[in-house]
């Protein structure tokens, strides 16, 4: 509302709540193709610690989902924390990798196949600024850079799209 009120013209209101319409709604469906692959990538998780036979999987399936949230530094401490899982229910050192092993390769999998495909359909942003995105968030603000920055990103391509003379910058995004 004080956004709405700060806009002089009608046609300026009208642009400023179609904007923000519009990222209301890329963002819900960001954040909603976000969770349902990180909840593929959990399930694949807990089932395959299941067949490993490591207590628990339900509750590895869920943590690992849940990190998943977090570029980067959630797969990084999923790997982790399933290697210390190996350690303490295997005897032998390789059957001790094979939980953190097989969630980097299921991994893998969702963050190069799956979410880029699911993604792909839905938003059309360009790969590689996604990349110097993170990165650029990533080193300003660390974890939470990397949590804001393609919802961010989004913002971003959605107001130049519709904003005269920043056009050329939403096209550079797609």
């Amino acid at each position: 509302n004080k956004l709405m009120r700060l806009r002089r013209t009608r046609a300026q209101k009208r642009l400023t709540a179609d904007i923000v319409q519009h990222i209301q709604s890329d963002l819900s469906r960001y954040v909603l193709t976000i969770s349902a692959t990180s909840a593929v990538l959990g399930g694949a998780t807990a089932a395959y610690l299941w067949y490993l036979g490591v207590e628990d999987p339900l509750l590895w399936g869920v943590l690992a989902a849940a990190l998943n949230l977090t570029p980067f530094v959630g797969a990084l401490l999923t790997a982790i924390l399933l290697s210390l899982v190996g350690l303490s229910q295997f005897d032998t050192l390789g059957a001790a990798l094979l939980p953190a092993a097989g969630f980097l390769v299921l991994h893998a999998v969702e963050s190069n196949v799956l979410t880029p495909m699911v993604l792909g359909r839905t938003m059309r942003i360009n790969p590689l600024a996604i990349i110097l995105w993170l990165l650029l968030w990533g080193w300003i603000w660390g974890v939470v850079g990397l949590l804001v920055a393609v919802p961010m990103l989004v913002c971003l391509k959605i107001v130049a799209s519709r904003v005269e003379g920043w056009q050329g910058w939403s096209k550079l995004l797609e």
